[in-house]
């Protein structure tokens, strides 16, 4: 059987607005303590501390969180990495400056993710005074976004069309290795990197293989170097299966994509063709 069960903080109704519902997680706490398990915390998967126009609620929401997995006795509070949505960036600065589809700087990147790290230092010391360590997770690629990204840069290079963009050094595609800028969390190294700077006894990595199983087979890097990378900083793992397809669309259910093997699939180990057995 299982030892540890995961509770996401979003999917049983604990957090309003930012507020953690005490009533409602008394109720949850009698609930878990009838089973001999030991539990850890998801957070919100649209928690976002790179997200300048909620800021102060996405920091209300993480703070809630690391109650919450206090108040069930858990350890482990786990958070996908920071990232910029192109969406956002669309409804808000660019609709703004009339820059309909316009990249955000490299200054405004950096800026953002300087924000997470402070953010992240900060709320380390609250998680620690509870017992409680901030895991982050890495992602799967979203295709569907980083395509946007994509046309993004080829509607501001006035090349809307495809072009075999290689380089001697690294043979592929330029926008591949310049994604991650918006999204770290989908690259082991710069993940890491992050995690570094942030210089936290109790902030470490979620390693989800899974995750970073699709991201090395997109990205197309090496998917054993990358655990080896991350081992250091390890905290807490999500073990599950899958065939390293990403998911092209939002539009198309899970469902409707199994059969396929497409998708961030979370099937039993050696269901999939993850090399568990390279790894452990």
């Amino acid at each position: 059987g299982f030892d540890y069960v995961e509770i996401p903080v979003h999917g049983v109704d604990a957090i309003f607005k930012g507020r953690l519902n005490w009533l409602q997680t008394r109720v949850i706490t009698d609930i878990l303590k009838k089973f001999k398990l030991k539990y850890t915390v998801h957070g919100p998967n649209l928690l976002n501390l790179m997200d300048p126009s909620n800021f102060q609620l996405q920091k209300d929401i993480f703070r809630s969180g690391i109650e919450f997995t206090n108040a069930i006795g858990a350890e482990i509070f786990v958070y996908h990495s920071g990232k910029i949505p192109l969406q956002e960036e669309i409804k808000g600065e660019g609709i703004r400056k009339n820059s309909f589809l316009k990249l955000p700087s490299l200054k405004r990147i950096e800026r953002l993710k300087k924000i997470e790290i402070k953010t992240l230092q900060e709320l380390a010391t609250f998680a620690k005074d509870l017992g409680v360590t901030i895991a982050i997770e890495n992602i799967s690629p979203d295709v569907e976004e980083e395509s946007i990204w994509e046309l993004s840069k080829r509607f501001n290079n006035d090349k809307m069309l495809p072009s075999p963009v290689l380089t001697p050094k690294t043979p592929k595609p330029t926008f591949l290795r310049e994604i991650s800028k918006y999204n770290y969390g989908t690259k082991i190294e710069e993940l890491v990197e992050q995690v570094k700077k942030i210089d936290r006894e109790n902030v470490g990595i979620t390693f989800d293989f899974g995750h970073a199983y699709l991201a090395s087979k997109y990205y197309r890097f090496k998917f054993l170097d990358s655990i080896k990378l991350a081992l250091p900083y390890i905290k807490h793992v999500h073990i599950h299966d899958c065939f390293g397809k990403p998911k092209l669309s939002y539009e198309e259910q899970d469902i409707n994509l199994i059969q396929f093997g497409i998708g961030d699939l979370h099937m039993p180990v050696g269901w999939g063709e993850i090399p568990y057995n390279k790894i452990f």
